[in-house]
C-alpha cells in the first residue's frame, strides 16, 4: 500500500494573476533546505523536499502498482528518477501515473505536492513553449499552470493511456483559454517531439475563418471539421480517430499539415484575420 503521512499534510494554494503563491506545511519539521524562490514551481519543488524529509516520507509499493516497477517500497524521489530514465517503458509510466494521480484525488494535500513535484519537468517545459506566446509575468504564468494542472488531476480520464501527455494538454489548453490568446500563431506543444507544431486558436469567431478557409480553398472541409472538433471544441484527436475509424498518425500529420496552410495563408494575407 502507499504510504500516507499523518503529520505531513503540505498543500498548494495559488492565486491566479497575480503575484500571490503560497504553501502550507503544517506540522513540517524545520530542515536546512535551499531558500525557497519566488516562482511558483520552484515553491513547490521546494515543498516535495520538506514533505520527503519528514518522519513519514510517501511511498509507493512497486508490487501494487506493477508494470515493471521493483517489487518493494519506492520513495518517491527514487521513482521521479526511475520514470524520467529513457529506459522506462511506456506502460510502466503510465500505470505509475495513473496510481499518482489518482492518489492525490483521493487524498489531495500531500499526494497532491507529489504529483506536481513528478511533473516539473513536463510544467517547466510547458512554461517555455507559453512564455513567449503570453504576454505575463513569469511569476503569475508559472502560477497559472500550477492551478490550471492541479484542475487537469481532477479531471483527466484515466481509461485512456498516456495520462502525463494528457495533462500536459490540459493544462496547456486551460492556460490559453484562460488569458484569450487573440492571435493566430504557432505554439510548440512541449508533448510532442521538437520541431512539431500546432496552430493556437484564439476565442471569437476562429468557425468564420475555418469555412473562408474552405470557400477559397486553403484547407479542405474534411480538414475543417478536423480543426474545428480537436482545436475549437476540444475533442481528443484519438477520440475522432475511433470515432470515424481512423489511424492516429495520419491525422495528427493531416492536421498539421492543414494548420501549416491556414498559418501561410494568413500570414499571406490570402485570409482575414478574424477576431
Amino acid at each position: 500500500m502507499s504510504y500516507i503521512p499523518s503529520t505531513s499534510d503540505a498543500c498548494i494554494t495559488t492565486q491566479k494573476n497575480t503575484r500571490t503563491t503560497s504553501f502550507d506545511f503544517d506540522n513540517l519539521p524545520t530542515v536546512p533546505l535551499r531558500p525557497v524562490s519566488t516562482l511558483p514551481l520552484d515553491m513547490a519543488q521546494h515543498a516535495f523536499d520538506l514533505l520527503m524529509a519528514g518522519p513519514q516520507p510517501l511511498s509507493v509499493d512497486g508490487a501494487e502498482v506493477g508494470a515493471g516497477l521493483p517489487a518493494r517500497l519506492i520513495s518517491l524521489p527514487e521513482l521521479r528518477a526511475i520514470l524520467l530514465h529513457p529506459s522506462c517503458p511506456r506502460t510502466t509510466r503510465d500505470q505509475t501515473w495513473k496510481h499518482l494521480i489518482s492518489q492525490a484525488r483521493e487524498h489531495r494535500k500531500a499526494w497532491m505536492v507529489a504529483a506536481v513535484a513528478l511533473a516539473l519537468p513536463m510544467l517547466r517545459r510547458l512554461t517555455r513553449a507559453l512564455a513567449s506566446r503570453i504576454t505575463i509575468d513569469r511569476e503569475d504564468l508559472e502560477a497559472e499552470i500550477l492551478t490550471s494542472y492541479m484542475e487537469a488531476i481532477t479531471r483527466v480520464n484515466l481509461t485512456w493511456t498516456h495520462p502525463l501527455l494528457r495533462l500536459s494538454r490540459l493544462t496547456q489548453f486551460a492556460v490559453l483559454r484562460s488569458y484569450a490568446v487573440q492571435r493566430f500563431d504557432l505554439l510548440t506543444e512541449p508533448e510532442h517531439g521538437e520541431g512539431e507544431q500546432a496552430l493556437s486558436y484564439p476565442v471569437g469567431h476562429a468557425d468564420l475563418l475555418l469555412a473562408e478557409a474552405v470557400g477559397t480553398g486553403v484547407i479542405t472541409a474534411e480538414e475543417a471539421e478536423l480543426i474545428g472538433l480537436t482545436r475549437l471544441e476540444n475533442v481528443q484527436l484519438s477520440v475522432y480517430c475511433r470515432q470515424h475509424n481512423l489511424l492516429y498518425c495520419t491525422m495528427l500529420k493531416r492536421r498539421q499539415r492543414a494548420e501549416a496552410a491556414l498559418y501561410r495563408a494568413l500570414a499571406d494575407g490570402e485570409l482575414a484575420d478574424i477576431s
